[in-house]
Formats: C-alpha cells, sequence, structure tokens
C-alpha cells in the first residue's frame, strides 16, 4: 500500500502546477484590456467637449442645474460624460446647443449618484438598449437595466473608441471612473466628482495610458476645501503636466479663483455652454 504513495503525491503536485498554470494563463488573457491603453497608440483625432449640464452658468440663455453632463466628440464617435441631474434640463439645453441626443453612441456614468445619473431618463426614451460604461455598483447597475439600457462594468482601463478610455475605477467613497481622450496634446481627462481625489483619478489615467494629462475637466468636490488643500491639488496637477484645468460642478469657487489669480494660463472658467475644441 505505502509503495503507492510517492507516485500519488506526485500526481497530485503535477496536478496542482498544471492547474496554476491554466490559471495564469486565463489571466494573461484578460491583460489586454488593463493595458490596452499602453498598446494603442492611435490618438482620438479631433476633439470636441461641451458643457451641456453645470450649476455654473458660462453661456447666456441655458439652464442650470447641480450635476454635470459633458458632449464629447471625435471623428468615430459621439458620448455623453455624466447626465445631469434632471431629463428636462439636459434636453433643453443640449437643443440650444445644436447636440443631437440621437446620434449618441453610447454613456460614461462616473459614479451613482443622482446628479449625474438623473438623466438617464430621457435617453432611455430615445435610445433604448443604449450603452452604459458603469463603475462596479449593484444599484447602478440595476437601475441602468430598469431604464431599458445596457449597464458595461468597468473593472480596469478599457479602450471604449479610437483613443477613448474609461480609466479604471477608484474607491471614494462611491467607487468613480474617470473618462480620458489621447490627443496630440495629451489627454483630455473628464471627472465627475473626483471622490477618490482629482490628483488621483488623473493619474491613474497618466499611469494606465502612458501619457501626461493636457486638460482636466469636471467637478474636483472641493466645495468649502481649506485653502492649504486646494493649493496642494492645483500644484500637483501642474507638476504632474496639466496645461489647461476646467473646475466645475462641486468643485467650489476658491479654487476656481486660486487658480484664476495663481495660474492665469492654466486656469479655464466654464459651466453649462462652456465648448472646448481640441485639433489632433
Amino acid at each position: 500500500m505505502y509503495k503507492w504513495i510517492f507516485p500519488i503525491a506526485i500526481l497530485i503536485v503535477c496536478i496542482g502546477v498544471f492547474g496554476a498554470l491554466l490559471y495564469m494563463l486565463g489571466r494573461a488573457s484578460n491583460v489586454p484590456e488593463k493595458h490596452a491603453g499602453n498598446e494603442s497608440r492611435e490618438y482620438a483625432g479631433y476633439v470636441r467637449l461641451v458643457v451641456l449640464v453645470d450649476n455654473n452658468p458660462y453661456k447666456e440663455g441655458l439652464e442650470t442645474a447641480w450635476g454635470l453632463a459633458v458632449y464629447l466628440e471625435t471623428g468615430q464617435t459621439k458620448l455623453l460624460f455624466d447626465t445631469g441631474p434632471d431629463p428636462g434640463v439636459l434636453e433643453r439645453n443640449a437643443e440650444k446647443l445644436g447636440i443631437d441626443l440621437s446620434k449618441i453612441d453610447f454613456i460614461v456614468i462616473s459614479h451613482p449618484h443622482g446628479d449625474h445619473t438623473g438623466g438617464l431618463k430621457l435617453l432611455s426614451s430615445i435610445k433604448p438598449g443604449l450603452r452604459v460604461y458603469i463603475p462596479p455598483d449593484r444599484s447602478l447597475k440595476n437601475y441602468v437595466q430598469s431604464l431599458g439600457l445596457e449597464p458595461i462594468q468597468v473593472n480596469s482601463t478599457v479602450e471604449v473608441a479610437k483613443g477613448v478610455f474609461v480609466v479604471e475605477p477608484l474607491y471614494g467613497p462611491p467607487v468613480e471612473e474617470a473618462l480620458a481622450v489621447k490627443t496630440s496634446k495629451g489627454l483630455a481627462i473628464l471627472v465627475g466628482c473626483s471622490h477618490p481625489g482629482v490628483v488621483n483619478l488623473v493619474n491613474q489615467a497618466v499611469r494606465d495610458l502612458g501619457m501626461k494629462p493636457y486638460l482636466v475637466l469636471g467637478g474636483f468636490h472641493m466645495f468649502g476645501a481649506p485653502l492649504q488643500d486646494i493649493k496642494e491639488v492645483a500644484s500637483r496637477l501642474v507638476e504632474i503636466g496639466a496645461e489647461k484645468i476646467y473646475p466645475i460642478h462641486c468643485s467650489g469657487d476658491t479654487i476656481r479663483n486660486y487658480l484664476a489669480n495663481s495660474y492665469k494660463d492654466k486656469y479655464g472658467d466654464g459651466g453649462a455652454g462652456l465648448e472646448i475644441d481640441i485639433q489632433g
């Protein structure tokens, strides 16, 4: 009996090693999604950004609402980054700005708060079944599904159109993802509320995509933050390489005023109706 113990032990070890190899190969097959940004060297080309919804006024004749929705267009795709809090405000502002929401190819939702997801109801009536890229949040997934839209959970940085990437979600709370676009000037990075920290979100995009930031736009979550924290965030964004910084939505007036006074060449004023064109 004992003479079979050694061969059986060897067999068990071999099976374990073989299983481990299969597991590693399986993991390796998922690597391209995470590193797609580093491997893709193609720029998105022409990029147009339009802030459809924001609580800060910018262009006369548009409604403001506490929330954020940004339209992004390249030569290959049209999308919405967040949808604001109210379907009506989103619809009316888009119409006034000449944006046809029926042409949207997909949506990216930064995080599950209502001031970023409220406009999904409008898109569900315009384009049922539309893809919605979301961070890993069960309640958000269920909500998107309940509207007749298609939730696609993002776990790591992935290219969703030529030169356009949803960046690996970070935990705030809540869990939140950014959007980054490769341009010849650097990354154009959109953030929702920056609950995990705007610097952390930008650094994640830079690490995964291997390119410095050119523009950072969105909510920095610094409303009421101490001036020292604001100075640190501003200096770190500049150190990372950001050339244009647009703090809107929940960023607060303090950081807007500080950047306007201390980094005049880098500060970008913004709000509902802001339009930015990036060539190439």
